[in-house]
């Protein structure tokens, strides 16, 4: 205990001394392993390899929500979606913006302690009037309650595959710009021009989600690798690799070369904004957060064509489901000269990068808020903890689209009870041992299923969530 409490004045002195800038780096649909440094074959990733290197790597990082609004709303509330009705999904008329203007976000927070605070790219949490710059981050861009962009080609707002429900906002641009590169050289701008004081910048990249569009050249390099890797060229929708079990289909290979080249082009946003860091002599006193919403899109029903992007393997599914491949996420934390290079076994939720910005910023907690979040300051310091048990609660499943149903899990150190809905089903897994979920041992371990089922109820009924019986 005496440490932890050492650990927390050096780490809000030295904040406090320092005001390090924060970068906080938000990609849409990424999984766990679909870099270079996780594991995976097909995807060039240098410069995130290179964050890895030379940051700390949570290698148990978890999203609050399998989906997108809801694990948003947890990042920039500190919040568990389940406490507050799901946002997005299941409390929808609870409130015009998906997170009220009410609630106090870290950005608020920064701001009002002399931060100067940006907001670049995908947003999703307001309508008019709730945009980023009404939520503490004063100057935003290319922000608004769109989950997509019809196309990731200028004309944006104008789909070039299909049609889209997206109403994305109407901008300036040159033609056949690609908005990966619009929103990076956004973002280099506003570190330009607020290098003279404290700012922390959110850049949330709408890629990887779909429409799976990229540069021609980037996935022509990306078909040339897969012909050398002896692969097959997927499409993510009659691929051989994607396989069907129950109502679900998996894709099981890595290898859409133009979803890859999506990932390059992400990996090629960070390789600038350290560059402009560095240029800048800002980089040592940055800190950068590598992260993504969710789990990436490898699964759909069965009797659902939708393109499926990549495979989390040797992750369980994807996207919309509380399987690990839905809420494995990349998680990778950059502080040049303050932080050691390290791997680390902590467990961190979406909401905890809430309390651990305010702290490694010395800024403190209002008295009278609330936020689930657990700060993981102490593991960047190199200090092996035990987070509190991680809840989730998926109520609203989309069986017909990415084939998942209503559904909780909780998560104790190593065991992860996941609870079906709807026939009330109980599955128990030892991810130290079966990261896959490959072993229901709910049959061979009858005290620690009740003891785990008792966990989850006793956080429902604490958190109030809600669902359906039927």
């Amino acid at each position: 205990m005496r440490s932890l409490i050492l650990l927390a004045t050096l780490c809000s002195t030295l904040a406090a001394a320092q005001k390090p800038n924060i970068l906080f780096v938000l990609i849409d649909d990424m999984g766990a392993v679909d870099y270079a440094a996780a594991g995976s074959k097909l995807y060039d990733t240098p410069h995130i390899d290179q964050l890895a290197k030379e940051g700390v790597t949570f290698n148990h990082a978890y999203s609050s929500h399998p989906r997108c609004l809801p694990s948003r709303y947890s990042i920039f509330s500190g919040r568990i979606p389940g406490r507050d009705g799901v946002p997005g999904f299941q409390d929808r008329k609870a409130s015009k913006h998906a997170l009220p203007l009410e609630r106090v976000t870290w950005g608020e927070i920064l701001r009002d302690n002399g931060y100067s605070t940006g907001y670049i790219g995908k947003w999703h949490l307001g309508k008019d009037g709730g945009e980023p710059d009404k939520q503490g981050f004063t100057d935003s861009r290319i922000a608004n309650a769109a989950g997509a962009p019809p196309s990731y080609f200028y004309p944006y707002h104008v789909a070039r595959q299909g049609s889209s429900k997206e109403q994305f906002m109407l901008i300036d641009g040159e033609k056949d710009e690609y908005l990966t590169d619009r929103l990076t050289a956004e973002a280099l701008d506003f570190i330009d021009k607020n290098k003279d004081q404290p700012f922390a910048l959110v850049l949330a990249h709408y890629a990887v989600h779909t429409p799976i569009e990229a540069p021609e050249a980037e996935t022509k390099a990306y078909k040339k690798k897969l012909k050398s890797m002896n692969l097959p060229i997927g499409t993510g929708r009659k691929d051989q690799d994607i396989v069907t079990v129950g109502n679900g289909s998996t894709k099981t290979l890595q290898n859409h070369p133009t979803y890859a080249a999506m990932v390059t082009s992400v990996d090629a946003s960070l390789g600038q904004l350290r560059s402009k860091l560095a240029e800048l002599k800002l980089d040592q006193n940055t800190l950068i957060i590598f992260t993504s919403d969710h789990g990436g899109l490898s699964t759909r029903s069965k009797d659902n064509n939708r393109e499926l992007a990549t495979s989390n393997l040797p992750f369980r599914c994807g996207k919309g489901w509380l399987y690990e491949g839905g809420i494995r996420v990349p998680h990778i934390v950059s502080w040049p000269g303050t932080i050691q290079p390290a791997n680390s076994n902590t467990q961190t939720l979406g909401a905890d990068h809430y309390p651990t910005i305010l702290e490694l910023t010395g800024c403190k907690l209002p008295e009278n808020l609330a936020i689930d979040g657990i700060s993981y300051a102490p593991a960047l310091r190199g200090i092996s903890t035990t987070r509190p048990p991680l809840f989730f609660h998926s109520p609203l499943g989309r069986p017909t689209q990415t084939g998942d149903h209503p559904a909780s899990a909780i998560i104790q150190n190593q065991w992860k009870l996941f609870e079906h809905h709807i026939s009330g089903k109980l599955e128990l897994y030892d991810l130290s041992k079966d990261p896959g979920e490959t072993t229901n041992l709910a049959a061979q371990e009858p005290e620690k299923l009740q003891s785990l089922h008792a966990l989850l109820k006793a956080n429902k009924a604490t958190l109030g969530t809600k669902q359906r019986s039927h």
